[in-house]
């Protein structure tokens, strides 16, 4: 079996437009342009594919963050609930307790136990607190004799 080389002279046209077998204006063999175009065709169907893939699965995705961090939220409310049943029924049980009722109406009411004395300390409000301040200043502010015409034009404002 011999094989001959001899140039075949074809009418083929190279423009991009007509060959099947160019890529990019570089002439291909035949089985080239064949596996390229095949191989385009199932990239562009992966890549469908795969987008649709996406768009199928982002809204569950974005819903089990979403459920996910509620869920963390969730936990955490119940956690501090939890915290604030402890403290309050510590509470209720103090609160039953004889010995922080009397001290409460003691503190509170004022109340006192038979044969006892009660002893009531006021102690002057801040404005009066403050009233008196303003009094010793202008009177250290004052010349003497002015302080002692003061006190003695002037009845005691106690009697």
């Amino acid at each position: 079996m011999a094989v001959i080389d001899a140039p075949v002279e074809t009418d083929v046209d190279d423009s991009v437009d007509e060959a099947p077998d160019t890529v990019a204006g570089i002439r291909l063999p035949a089985v080239f342009a064949r596996v390229h175009s095949v191989f385009s065709r199932r990239v562009i169907a992966m890549v469908v594919v795969l987008i649709l893939l996406a768009v199928t699965l982002a809204v569950p995705v974005q819903t089990y963050w979403n459920q996910r961090g509620e869920f963390r939220r969730l936990q955490a409310a119940n956690e501090q609930l939890a915290r604030d049943v402890e403290h309050y029924q510590r509470r209720v049980t103090e609160q039953n307790d004889p010995a922080y009722i009397e001290a409460a109406a003691r503190e509170q009411l004022q109340y006192v136990m038979p044969g006892e004395k009660p002893l009531v300390l006021t102690y002057p409000s801040r404005e009066q607190h403050e009233q008196a301040q303003e009094k010793a200043r202008e009177y250290a502010a004052n010349p003497w004799y002015q302080n002692l015409w003061d006190a003695v034009s002037t009845p005691p404002e106690d009697k």
